[in-house]
């Protein structure tokens, strides 16, 4: 029997409900309802939303609570600023905060790094109870992320009951776009100097040129609008559109910029003589010595991410620990069969990778949450291990050194 009890309103706090039917922490507190929520642990009681939280995260799975006290204080501020941003406010700073968060999410897919942390399910829990306001002309990269986190978090744990899904129909949704740097002053000082401009060409007659630049525009929009539609995408099992691969780690060093971060070169079958350079969070986890010549599982088609300041053309799998203990690399379970660019399959699943996955599809991030290892230690898609195919055509399977029951990422 859980010995903590955790007291939560009917209607409310659901930020922490999230996080307690996510983490599955029935094993930690049982629920009861109350006026005021409030965690009892052993006669010691916890207030606060943010503090409960992290407690239950804490006790079930700690890895949503960061690794590291750059991403810790990130998710701290992300967490906090929730609380204020969404409740009870008017619409106007409604909409500010919706903004903020649009924002923040420009070429991201997480709030924090590169995977799931509180932050995104405390937020989420907020955006979810005002998701009307949500609109694709002035919030397209948060619904992008809303329904990832709606996939991966209410669908795959069987929460709809609780956190009434949003339809969202991701071919409304544009491909985010890179940030424009400014090149000369803030934008006020831009849109002065723009003014100035126009009213320096109606002065020279530019009356003319305005019209042309409007018919073009015109002309523009009307071919766009005629543009015939693309095909429909052929069915095939996501985990097929990944480009997944086998690949030899030929050097290693620490990041410039980022003390938690490694620089490696890989080998991914890519041709003779051609690397690519793939950023690794890893630092806390290896010495850099134990990185250098050694074979990981890549995976290869993501778009290219630049870590601070160092383009990253694809990311090493890795096994972590249920209690976040370990993080390990996964690798070729027989070494001598393999070569680099070898790739990962599921037997009974069919179908080609893509050459760059599309990042609003969505598609690792909607089948990275059934990565998984068993008790033998062995690279699991939901029930079926990843496979190598090898050039002698004998299928190689890839595993962790130690880590069991562990998820992939």
């Amino acid at each position: 029997m859980a010995a903590a009890i955790l007291k939560l309103p009917e209607n409310s706090a659901t930020e922490v409900l999230l996080v307690y039917k996510y983490t599955k922490a029935e094993s930690v507190a049982n629920i009861e309802t109350a006026t005021d929520v409030s965690l009892e642990v052993s006669g010691e009681k916890y207030d606060g939303v943010t503090t409960i939280c992290k407690y239950l995260a804490s006790k079930t799975q700690p890895e949503l609570l960061g690794d590291g006290k750059e991403n810790q204080a990130e998710i701290e501020a992300w967490s906090s600023w929730a609380l204020t941003a969404f409740k009870g406010v008017p619409s106007k700073e409604l909409n500010a905060a919706l903004q903020k968060l649009n924002e923040h999410l420009l070429g991201r897919t997480f709030l924090v790094g590169n995977q799931i942390f509180l932050a995104d399910l405390i937020v989420f829990a907020h955006v979810h109870q005002i998701s009307k306001n949500l609109r694709v002309k002035s919030t397209p990269n948060v619904l992008r992320w809303f329904d990832l986190i709606q996939n991966i978090v209410v669908i795959k744990n069987d929460l709809v009951k609780n956190f009434a899904l949003l339809e969202i129909n991701l071919d409304d949704v544009p491909e985010p776009e890179a940030p424009k740097k400014e090149k000369k002053g803030d934008k006020k000082a831009d849109k002065k100097g723009a003014e100035k401009k126009d009213a320096e060409k109606k002065e020279e007659g530019g009356k003319k040129a305005d019209k042309k630049d409007k018919k073009d525009k015109k002309e523009k929009k009307e071919k766009k609008e005629k543009k015939p539609a693309a095909p429909a995408e052929p069915e095939q099992p996501v985990f097929t559109r990944l480009d997944i691969r086998v690949g030899y780690i030929r050097k290693c060093e620490k990041h410039p910029d980022a003390d938690s971060l490694y620089v490696e070169e890989i080998d991914c079958g890519d041709g003779e003589g051609v690397y690519r350079t793939i950023v690794s969070g890893l630092v806390k986890w290896y010495p850099v010595e134990e990185m250098q010549n050694r074979w990981v599982i890549v995976m290869a088609n993501l778009k290219p991410a630049s870590m601070r300041g160092i383009k990253s053309a694809g990311m090493v799998l890795c096994a972590s620990a249920p209690d976040g203990s370990k993080v390990e690399l996964l690798k070729p379970v027989d070494t001598s069969k393999v070569k680099p660019g070898d790739r990962i399959y599921i037997e009974g699943l069919e179908g080609e990778p893509e050459k760059q996955l599309p990042p609003k599809k969505k598609y690792f991030e909607a089948v990275q949450p059934d990565f998984n290892t068993k008790d033998d230690k062995i690279a699991y898609f939901q029930d079926k291990p990843f496979l190598i195919k090898t050039a002698s055509g004998e299928p190689v399977k890839c595993e962790a050194a130690t880590v069991q029951g562990g998820g992939i990422k």
